[in-house]
């Protein structure tokens, strides 16, 4: 067997900051740029060590194997925002965490939001109105906030709460960005603007949120939502989660439930503009499946190619572009030594557009996800939902509502871009589509 190999530093740092400048100025193609080197390099983040962990295998490996827990630059940021909920906690955390959220992510829970779902969407589809200026992206949070309020946190406060957690998530996010690349606290609590908005936005959050959590506990709780289930849910020793474990729960909801399926739907939508084949062949499916009848759940498995459409924009711009975990020993990777104690990050963006693995990569090309043309290295690259025990809890929600949502609007209305620069994604502490004109629904179909 061959000796594991020292970790090289990747090229491009600058003495103090290391590669932050890179990663600010345009961190997608930076980090893309470095799978033409070794499987595993090192990053500099101002004073913090960093291993880029390239490639699919060794990838599935970081997000599989039981040495590597959740920790580094991009989970240390996220706590600030969402504290210890599921999404964020440690390994040991998570064992106690995952069986008290899991029955309300179930197939039959999921089964049930459904028509709430389409109920959603209907609503705010029922708004538009033909040759209408919309912004997309604004259109999806707020779908997604309803969505969330209906379901998951479906009291009173829980809309307020989802609302809140729409408008306050560009400035929380840009904030948190500042945060992973440049760790130093005392730099951040500075009274400057950017600071300040961040602040102030993380406590409008917070206020909301501590509402919630007094209404489901005065007694006001409906009963069948996930915050209900959770609430009145024990762990194995027979323990309900406290007051800071919910209201980490509720944040974690929040953030996953309104921005992952926002920014899905967002991209999905500017991509079928600018893709007026696949955006037939979509029409094709959807006339031939519902027959001008309105998604239900059912229809969710039926619908292949829209599920092919929503898999292709995931790949292409995934949410949640950079994951980072710790070691809790030493490991080896792809034959490089990575020490305890290390920060490890995995860029979905950079595994799902490696040329070696998918033809093409730039291409919008739904038919690559078909069966017969889906490779295991393909299956290992695709890192958008992350992997192994830690995978996203919320997939099959947060799909069945991308579907039910894509299929419904795409059924009624065709949407094309007003300005003709194409969109480019704007990599944050998540990955969302970069602020540009708004597109306008045209013709109903």
């Amino acid at each position: 067997m061959a000796a594991a190999q020292e970790v090289q530093l990747a090229a491009g740092g600058v003495p103090g900051l290391g590669h932050v400048t890179r990663l600010v100025r345009d961190p997608l193609t930076f980090l893309a740029s470095q799978r033409e080197g070794p499987a595993v390099v090192r990053l500099q983040l101002a004073g913090r060590q960093v291993y880029l962990v390239n490639g699919g295998e060794a990838a599935r490996q970081v997000l599989v194997s039981p040495v590597f827990d959740k920790g580094g630059p991009f989970m240390d940021t996220a706590r600030v925002l969402v504290g210890n909920g599921v999404i964020t906690c440690s390994n040991a955390d998570h064992r106690r965490q995952q069986p008290v959220m899991r029955p309300a992510f179930g197939r039959e829970q999921v089964a049930r939001y459904a028509p709430v779902m389409s109920e959603c969407v209907a609503q705010t589809v029922g708004r538009w109105c033909e040759g209408e200026r919309f912004d997309v992206e604004a259109g999806m949070y707020g779908l997604a906030a309803r969505v969330v309020a209906r379901t998951l946190i479906a009291a009173p406060a829980g809309r307020q709460a989802a609302d809140v957690m729409a408008g306050a998530l560009p400035v929380l996010l840009e904030g948190m960005f500042r945060r992973m690349l440049v760790p130093w606290p005392l730099l951040h609590r500075l009274p400057l603007p950017a600071n300040r908005r961040f602040r102030q936005a993380q406590a409008r959050l917070e206020a909301a949120v501590g509402e919630v959590i007094g209404q489901y506990r005065g007694g006001h709780a409906p009963g069948d939502d996930l915050l209900s289930l959770v609430m009145a849910a024990v762990d194995e020793d027979g323990r309900p989660l406290d007051d800071r474990e919910v209201r980490d729960q509720v944040l974690s909801v929040l953030a996953a439930g309104v921005e992952t399926t926002a920014s899905l739907l967002a991209w999905t939508l500017h991509a079928l503009a600018g893709h007026p084949d696949v955006e037939r062949r979509l029409w094709a499916e959807l006339d031939r499946e519902l027959a001008g009848r309105s998604p239900v759940f059912a229809d969710v498995a039926r619908l292949t190619y829209t599920r092919q459409v929503l898999f292709e924009v995931l790949r292409l711009w995934p949410p949640t572009w950079m994951l980072s975990r710790i070691t809790l020993e030493k490991a080896v990777v792809a034959g490089c030594t990575i020490p305890a104690g290390a920060d490890v990050i995995v860029s979905p963006y950079a595994l799902q557009r490696d040329p070696a693995v998918f033809d093409d990569p730039e291409v919008f090309d739904p038919d690559r996800w078909l069966p017969e043309r889906l490779t295991t290295r393909q299956r290992q690259a695709f890192t958008a939902f992350g992997g192994g025990r830690r995978k996203c809890l919320g997939e099959q929600y947060g799909m069945t509502e991308a579907v039910l949502a894509l299929s419904a609007i795409s059924s009624n209305w065709q949407l094309r871009n007003i300005d003709a620069l194409p969109l480019r994604p704007l990599a944050r502490f998540l990955l969302t589509p970069k602020p540009a004109h708004s597109s306008s629904p045209a013709a109903q179909s």
